[in-house]
């Protein structure tokens, strides 16, 4: 066995260069780094031991871990599973350095998790409504309706809008198309614009003037970058407006994804829309509902009666 870091921060740090050089996206690596400092600091206050020293490690000690987040801590099962994957991947990777000689975490269990909900959909009515909430006469309405519909008609994530600049739009009578960069694995993707979209987009950049391809999309009071908070809080105010107080900005990528799907069929399609890396993560949008399936049942070809019998 090589000798392993002499501070937990030292492992940590290591790990996180494994992360990066396997190609994990920045917010995976920053979720498991700061999973094992929250691991670190329960081993010196709760089990009251120096360290922690990879090579001293114990299955008991993630064990107690995850048992003091379940009992003491009352975190979801989703929570607690981001801390076993964590501490799953740093002990086989503690195991590759030989810093330990047997994968620590091999006895650790995820969680049994909820079924997940059928995905937000707003209804035609709920759509028309939070459209035409929007006051056009009112000092920021033809931007706030492009907000709306860039996150209808595209499904962008509200970081992912916030972030674009005016030169990520391409604009013509019967096209056009936004250039995003992922949120989460900085990849771009090009997606395209409808009749809406760019009709609310165009009107919002007309009532501008001509803005530089450099300047931020959507501009504040004090014409700086909308933050994300206020992004949030406007398209609340609308979504309440139509009813649905329920729902946030990330519903309507939901909603987006539902509809896009129904509309293709084609699980790819919604992926690429959304920027999904994997297409597991999409197929939540392709689940049938019971009537659909019976109706599909009913339309199988071998589905016929013999009405009388065969010699």
């Amino acid at each position: 066995m090589s000798a392993a870091p002499m501070s937990w921060a030292e492992a940590v740090a290591a790990f996180e260069q494994h992360l990066y050089s396997r190609g994990r996206a920045e917010p995976t690596v920053a979720t498991y780094a700061s999973a094992l400092r929250v691991f670190g600091t329960f081993y010196q206050q709760e089990l009251q031991k120096p360290g922690p020293f990879v090579s001293r490690l114990q299955e008991t000690d993630l064990q107690a871990f995850i048992d003091h987040l379940r009992r003491d801590r009352h975190l979801r099962a989703a929570s607690i599973n981001r801390f076993v994957v964590a501490l799953h991947s740093f002990s086989q990777f503690a195991l590759q350095q030989r810093w330990s000689k047997r994968d620590l975490a091999q006895d650790l269990k995820t969680y049994h998790l909820p079924a997940p909900q059928e995905p937000t959909r707003l209804s035609r009515a709920e759509v028309r409504r939070l459209v035409t909430s929007v006051d056009l006469n009112g000092r920021n309405g033809h931007r706030d309706l492009a907000i709306v519909q860039l996150l209808l008609q595209t499904g962008i994530r509200i970081g992912e809008l916030a972030a674009l600049s005016v030169g990520d739009l391409t604009l013509n009578k019967r096209n056009g198309s936004v250039r995003i960069q992922a949120e989460k694995t900085h990849a771009e993707r090009v997606v395209p614009l409808n009749t809406a979209a760019r009709r609310a987009l165009q009107n919002y950049l007309n009532s501008r003037g001509e803005p530089a391809p450099t300047e931020p999309l959507f501009l504040s009071e004090r014409r700086q970058r909308m933050r994300l908070v206020t992004l949030q809080h406007r398209v609340k105010k609308y979504l309440s407006c139509a009813g649905r107080e329920d729902l946030s900005a990330h519903d309507l990528r939901h909603h987006f994804a539902t509809e896009l799907y129904e509309k293709t069929g084609k699980l790819t399609a919604v992926q690429q829309a959304l920027g999904h890396r994997s297409v597991v993560t999409t197929a939540r949008y392709a689940r049938a509902t019971r009537q659909e399936i019976e109706e599909a049942v009913e339309a199988l070809p071998g589905n016929f009666a013999l009405t009388q019998a065969t010699h």
